[in-house]
């Protein structure tokens, strides 16, 4: 059923999304293996739709606290946008891997530990509502174990695969599980605090041979990836935005 509101007032309402490179639209160009911004995005349907501003803040690398540290600067402004989407977890549950590689016996810890991750993600999303900003979560796409440590192999210079693979137990799905626990994180405070959510990882989940949806690094959806994270968005929008007032459904 199509909701039907209006939009009178002047001042379109406004989404930020503040990620990593899976909601910057960056993918790995088959020929040279370097990592460009994909044509097009994944929110324009959803900004024609229901005509709001979707400004995309997300950047390469980052982990949450580096995106803590942007929203911070951001908030001591006027408020910035209406609803604000949150994307991390990737870059936060990796390793140094030559570090890995260099001490597989030893204890390393991630970029960022669980602990941390789950408190910043608390501090962001309480720090929104003060400010009536509306917090939307988003969990992440999964990746495919084996490409992914052949990338790091291949991109990391004095890495060993056999030494890796000795610090994960011998298993490399360990990467994936440890990545899905960032993930479920995410899934589990949604629902603890409240906030809107977008499953992107039960849509790749859902279709077979999902790892066709990911770039060659095993971490990166492709082209195909990214069509699919545009119609979860789309899917999600209407609890994204049925509260704030003023905007257009079509």
């Amino acid at each position: 059923m199509e909701l039907m509101t209006h939009i009178d007032h002047e001042q379109k309402k406004v989404m930020h999304i503040y990620g990593d490179s899976i909601l910057k639209g960056i993918v790995m160009d088959r020929t040279t293996g370097r990592y460009v911004p994909m044509r097009g995005d994944d929110f324009s349907a959803v900004s024609d739709r229901y005509g709001v501003d979707i400004i995309n803040k997300s950047k390469f690398g980052y982990t949450i606290d580096r995106g803590w540290a942007l929203l911070s600067r951001a908030l001591q402004k006027t408020k910035p946008c209406d609803v604000l989407v949150l994307e991390y977890g990737g870059n936060d549950c990796n390793f140094d891997w030559k570090a890995v590689s260099d001490a597989p016996k030893g204890d390393h810890i991630p970029m960022t530990t669980l602990d941390t991750f789950c408190e910043t993600m608390k501090n962001m999303i309480a720090a929104l509502r003060t400010v009536q900003i509306k917090p939307v979560l988003v969990s992440l796409p999964p990746i495919h174990a084996e490409r992914y440590i052949d990338h790091i192999v291949a991109t990391t210079e004095g890495t060993d695969k056999e030494k890796i693979l000795s610090w994960l137990g011998g298993d490399v799905q360990m990467i994936y599980r440890f990545q899905e626990l960032y993930s479920s994180a995410v899934t589990k405070l949604a629902y603890q605090m409240g906030c809107t959510y977008v499953d992107l990882r039960s849509a790749f989940l859902d279709k077979h041979n999902y790892h066709d949806l990911l770039c060659m690094d095993g971490i990166h959806p492709n082209e195909q990836g990214h069509a699919l994270i545009s119609e979860a968005f789309q899917e999600a929008a209407d609890s994204m935005l049925c509260d704030l007032g003023d905007v257009k459904y079509a």
